[in-house]
């Protein structure tokens, strides 16, 4: 083959290239040549993350933590939120809230609960959103290796097991709210 064969050659192979840099930029929003040649991948499974929870922290109008006989609440107010001394740590502890991963799901029967501090539990957080149902997520004991706590997303929903970082939210949140957001 003399040169204009190569020439001819290497037309073809660029148009090919061409038209398969186009096709995979189709698929893909990022136009890099890096990405086109490593193209997509999924998380791998220690990776992949389920939230517990899911809402909109902009619709939520009320939060009320209850532990035992006590009770703190805070309502959003055009100004912020009534019942907390600093904005920020409400917003904070709802970001946090929707940070919790499902760790394990877990088939606890009804006649279970109490065995993993669900009946009743040792902290409720009830979030209160506008023209939506309330999410309540009940909080119970820690796992033995106390790396977890287990949890149940609303009164009857599913039992799971969460990081421990959920109580110490809930702590935190409670020490926020100023004293006089606590019922008697």
């Amino acid at each position: 083959m003399g040169w204009r064969g190569t020439i001819v050659l290497s037309l073809a192979l660029l148009a090919a290239l061409m038209v398969l840099y186009r096709e995979l930029i189709a698929e893909s929003s990022d136009m890099s040549w890096q990405s086109v040649l490593q193209g997509t991948r999924e998380a791998p499974p220690g990776e992949q993350i389920t939230h517990l929870l899911s809402f909109d922290p902009a619709t939520v109008k009320a939060v009320r933590l209850r532990r035992g006989a006590q009770e703190w609440h805070v309502e959003r107010r055009a100004d912020g939120w009534n019942g907390a001394e600093r904005a920020s740590d409400v917003d904070d502890f709802l970001d946090n809230l929707l940070a919790l991963a499902e760790i394990m799901p877990l088939e606890v029967s009804a006649d279970q609960l109490a065995d993993h501090g669900l009946d009743p539990p040792e902290a409720v957080v009830e979030v209160e959103r506008t023209d939506e149902p309330p999410v309540v997520l009940l909080l119970g004991r820690r796992n033995p290796p106390a790396t977890g706590v287990y949890a149940q997303v609303g009164t009857s929903g599913r039992v799971v097991l969460t990081g421990a970082l959920a109580l110490w939210d809930f702590e935190t949140a409670a020490r926020a709210l100023s004293p006089t957001a606590a019922a008697p």
